[in-house]
């Protein structure tokens, strides 16, 4: 009697590949930010976010300074730069001990491992060495019949929203959803964007750029995609 193919089904396939994830993670002191499987039962691509601990943490939104921002810092009065230099020049004897004293703090011991050094973000290198680990034991379960891809990275600049929770960290921060199904009360609408004003228990709230300044909540069992919008900085040159 030929042995039966047993079928994995998604949540399946996201629960193994989770609990991989979570003892490699805990080698770097990191977290699991979200789990996806995108494409069929034929080669699927499985895709790993890892972060840095997030719970409880706000992240502060900084508008990006223009061109014209940036060159009117850059710019310095000729005779503001003379005074400088004097400045300089009087006080270059003891800026030359603090800079020495300062280099030599900075550069410590040459063998120290800058990426475990405070986990301030993740690095290309854990990221490799998760995969490794995580791949390992999706082979050895077998969980996958065929040919499959493992893709592990940090979440990135617009990164996705897979629980409530971790909306609670971007208040203020610009956001774009995709609704399971249109809005009734804009005109069926299922995409939306605004800046994220609150965070509830099972819901949330935005400001919407459309209509202009008009807030809308929304529960988070009727949200599809959710996502952080990166705004770059103005990188044109004004006409004066």
């Amino acid at each position: 009697m030929e042995p039966q193919e047993v079928t994995v089904g998604r949540s399946q396939i996201l629960e193994i590949v989770e609990n991989a994830a979570q003892v490699a993670v805990n080698f770097y002191n990191l977290k699991i930010w979200g789990l996806d499987i995108v494409g069929g039962t034929m080669s699927p691509v499985v895709r790993v976010f890892v972060d840095t601990p997030w719970e409880g943490k706000i992240v502060p939104f900084v508008m990006p300074e223009t061109r014209s921002q940036k060159s009117k810092k850059r710019a310095i009065h000729p005779k503001e730069l003379e005074a400088k230099k004097d400045i300089f020049t009087s006080e270059e004897s003891d800026d030359e001990s603090i800079l020495s004293e300062s280099m030599d703090d900075d550069l410590g011991d040459e063998s120290f491992d800058s990426e475990n050094l405070n986990n301030e973000s993740v690095s290309i290198a854990q990221c490799a060495h998760i995969s490794r680990m995580i791949g390992i034991t999706l082979e050895v379960e077998d969980t996958f019949a065929d040919a499959w891809v493992l893709e592990v990275s940090s979440p990135g600049l617009e990164r996705g929203f897979y629980h409530l929770r971790q909306l609670a960290s971007y208040l203020e921060h610009p956001v774009e959803i995709l609704l399971e199904d249109a809005h009734l009360d804009y005109e069926n609408r299922r995409k939306f964007r605004g800046t994220l004003k609150s965070v509830e228990d099972s819901s949330f709230t935005l400001i919407l750029d459309a209509p202009l300044d008009t807030p809308c909540t929304f529960e988070w069992d009727a949200v599809k995609k959710a996502h952080l919008i990166h705004i770059f900085p103005d990188t044109t040159l004004s006409k004066a």
